[in-house]
């Protein structure tokens, strides 16, 4: 959910509490009444609509800060209501671990919302999925087909064929200087430095470019990264990508129902979120529905052999059976849902924490120079660096490490809900209630971390070095933990790794006027950088190896 909630709509809820509080206050009220031993609940809540007044529009900060302050006021598990909702929100080590370790199972549920049902299939995407039987099946393919240690293997040469694709992009930005390719482009800037060229280049489009390639490729084989101009599949991909962008807006919208799932707020469609969400489906259903008309065409061909899978649609259709699957959702909707849920996860946040790794080195130029020396050292200038040369970069890693913990792509997880009461830090917590995790509250508490807000990778070499991303320690969780945390934490390294350490090693970087960069979050469910990155690059590596 998004800050910015209220605006126009203050007079809808005014409305609302007029018509609807003879209704619900006195279940609310009495509810309250017959709990013990509650979380601090935050001042200033209303009848029917709670807090959802103090969540305005009008300051532009973002949720994750704002339940910060209210942690250092009322202490680091609370709650309130977003109308009829009550959330729980914990930031200490103590009470994530009792949320998402000894109390894991009863928080493993999903809370209903509109862009589940309208967009994510009637709730059968993994992310908006309710824990059980389905949840639990959907997982294990998704783990086995595309996201297991032995497939991520055999994928590797899609990685690796991206990246270096995704390089070479940016050298042919360049004129001739020496013996490099020659491109033609149009409104950049070529200034001379040093006698050397460099090129002014917008690097969170090509970051997002990379990742959104490289995951189409993986689940359905094809090469958004490479499109002719003009043809009709470069009509797919930027359709494609423009319901994905809306999708994830929408997702960081308040909806009315979400407050109030009454079916009121369906059938009347105050806000336009109901249509907006069915346009934005549609959309993305024509393109996945494409994609799995392809492939089925292609397994009823005689040169198909069972076995020789090219990618997780492939791999799906070998797995799932004609027949209904799991909770009435067909074949045919497990397959567009799951493809679409490992798209939207692999591309969206995988790209927000490339920007700020970028982001973080080039306003520490000096972490930035030490990264590059130890791919010097280790690699050298006359190769490319590979997968497996990862494992001796160990300040690469702790710089990766640590924008993680500054800057969780994540920063409030994704939301749980109660299946069942139980307690937390001693605090009962009755069954329905939604759980927020502050992950960046958490990455920051000074009783874990020495200069909590200050970037210092060392701190991964030092005194936390046994400290990792898998969420079995719980004062660094940015993949979450326990049943609902992200599956995709190898591949997400992977593709970090590889994809920081062939920009660092390939690129000098400088920013105009060699300004700091604005470090400003934006509002949303997730922690995205509010301004792109547009940095001066000059290629650094001998001009034959970057033609691939």
């Amino acid at each position: 959910m998004e800050d910015h909630i209220f605006s126009h709509f203050n007079a809808i809820l005014l409305l609302i509490t007029i018509t609807l509080s003879s209704i619900f206050i006195y279940k609310i009220t009495q509810k309250s009444h017959k709990l013990s031993n509650f979380p601090p609940e935050i001042s200033g809540g209303l009848p029917v609509i709670g807090h959802l007044l103090q969540f305005s529009v009008t300051d532009n900060i973002p949720l994750h800060r704002k339940l910060s302050s209210l942690a250092d006021k009322y202490g680091p598990i609370f709650t309130f209501r977003l109308g009829i909702p009550r959330v729980l929100v914990v930031s200490s080590y103590d009470a994530v671990k009792d949320c998402l370790n000894i109390n894991d199972k009863v928080f493993a549920a999903r809370p209903g919302s509109l862009v589940g049902e309208y967009i994510g299939y009637s709730n059968a995407m993994l992310f908006f999925a309710s824990y059980g039987d389905y949840w639990r099946k959907i997982r294990k393919i998704v783990i086995k087909g595309v996201l297991s240690s032995s497939r991520l293997e055999k994928l590797r040469d899609v990685r690796v064929s991206e990246v270096k694709t995704s390089i070479t992009e940016l050298y042919i930005l360049f004129p001739i200087t020496g013996d490099r390719l020659t491109f033609s482009g149009e409104n950049l800037d070529f200034p001379m430095t040093g006698g050397d060229f460099q090129v002014k280049v917008n690097i969170t489009n090509w970051i997002e470019k990379l990742t959104l390639s490289l995951i189409v490729k993986m689940i359905a084989g094809k090469s958004y990264g490479r499109v002719e101009k003009g043809g009709n599949e470069e009509e797919e991909v930027e359709r494609f990508k423009k319901a994905l962008k809306d999708f994830v807006y929408t997702t960081m919208e308040f909806v009315l129902w979400d407050a109030f799932p009454i079916p009121l707020f369906k059938w009347i469609d105050f806000q336009g979120h109901v249509k907006f969400m069915k346009r934005t489906f549609k959309d993305i259903d024509c393109v996945l529905q494409n994609w799995l008309d392809e492939h089925v065409k292609k397994r009823e061909s005689v040169d198909f052999v069972d076995g020789n899978e090219e990618d997780f649609i492939d791999v799906m259709l070998s797995m799932i059976s004609n027949e209904d699957f799991v909770d009435g959702y067909s074949r045919e909707t497990t397959i567009k849902a799951t493809a679409l849920s490992m798209v939207v996860d692999a591309s969206d946040t995988t790209a927000i924490h490339l920007n700020w790794v970028m982001a973080t080195l080039l306003n520490h130029r000096d972490a930035m120079k030490k990264v590059q020396e130890e791919l010097d050292t280790n690699v050298g200038r006359n190769r490319w660096v590979e997968e497996s040369d990862i494992r001796d970069l160990v300040y690469f890693q702790a710089v990766v490490k640590e924008t993680l913990r500054l800057y969780p792509p994540a920063p409030l997880l994704g939301a749980h809900e109660s299946v069942e009461d139980c307690i937390v830090q001693g605090y009962h917590i009755p069954k329905g209630t939604r759980l927020w995790v502050n992950t960046m509250k958490l990455h920051r508490d000074p009783k874990i971390w020495s200069n909590p807000d200050t970037f210092d990778p060392e701190r991964f070499l030092t005194s936390q070095a046994g400290v990792d991303v898998r969420g079995q320690q719980y004062e660094f969780i940015p993949f979450g933990s326990g049943r609902r945390s992200c599956p995709g934490i190898t591949y997400a390294t992977q593709v970090t790794h590889l994809a920081i350490a062939h920009l660092l090693q390939g690129f000098d970087f400088s920013t105009p006027s060699d300004d700091p960069l604005d470090m400003k979050e934006g509002v949303g469910i997730t922690m995205r950088k509010v301004d792109p990155i547009e940095v001066f690059i000059t290629p650094r590596l001998p001009s034959v190896l970057y033609k691939f």
